[in-house]
């Protein structure tokens, strides 16, 4: 696994070979506003499965996917008027929202339920790779199923020992509590679950 760090990439030629690097499939270890995740491309089933490998993770869970504009989660996900009043309120933000699915993804992502989860973050240049990449980024925590997820990458080696990721992001050590999660499926009843 390769390691970069985050003011490598952080910059306009840096973003380009990022997003060439998850364009081609690559599974990829980022450091997010919350905290570091696990990412590639939501649309491709490949890698969403060597991310379910690494993490040792059963495929009816379902996976988070960073966006990072309306027309980008109209296009995953059915949104009711009084729902995106709500997420305008906390987006960009660390909350992820369970909307209703248009099913443009594969089953992976949704772990095969009729809804997904999105989340738009604040970090900026995530926010530049998503739209370089023109759709969305898986961001799932960088842990192995049911332990805690890394604060730094010097925890990765005693995680990932099997399986890794392709590349790392080394932003240091991030001490962000996971997003908050509501289900926003109803719009008259959203409800916080974490």
């Amino acid at each position: 696994m390769r390691i970069i760090k985050l003011t490598a990439v952080n910059s306009v030629a840096g973003l380009n070979k990022l997003a060439a690097v998850l364009l081609s499939g690559q599974v990829v270890l980022l450091p997010t506003d919350t905290i570091y995740g696990l990412s590639c491309l939501a649309s491709n089933e490949t890698a969403l499965r060597r991310i379910l490998e690494i993490k040792g993770r059963a495929e009816n869970k379902p996976l988070i996917s960073l966006v990072n504009s309306w027309a980008m989660v109209e296009r995953y996900a059915i949104i009711e008027p009084k729902v995106r009043t709500y997420l305008s309120s906390v987006w960009p933000g660390p909350v992820t929202a369970i909307l209703p699915s248009r099913q443009h993804l594969p089953a992976v992502v949704t772990g095969g339920l009729p809804n997904i989860a999105l989340r738009w973050p604040k970090n900026e240049w995530l926010n530049k790779l998503i739209t370089l990449v023109d759709q969305p980024i898986i961001s799932t925590s960088a842990n192995l199923t049911g332990q805690a997820p890394i604060a730094s990458l010097v925890e990765v080696e005693k995680y990932f020992i099997d399986v890794a990721p392709d590349l790392a992001i080394d932003a240091g050590i991030l001490n962000n509590p996971p997003s908050r999660i509501v289900d926003c499926q109803d719009p008259l009843q959203i409800k916080i679950i974490r």
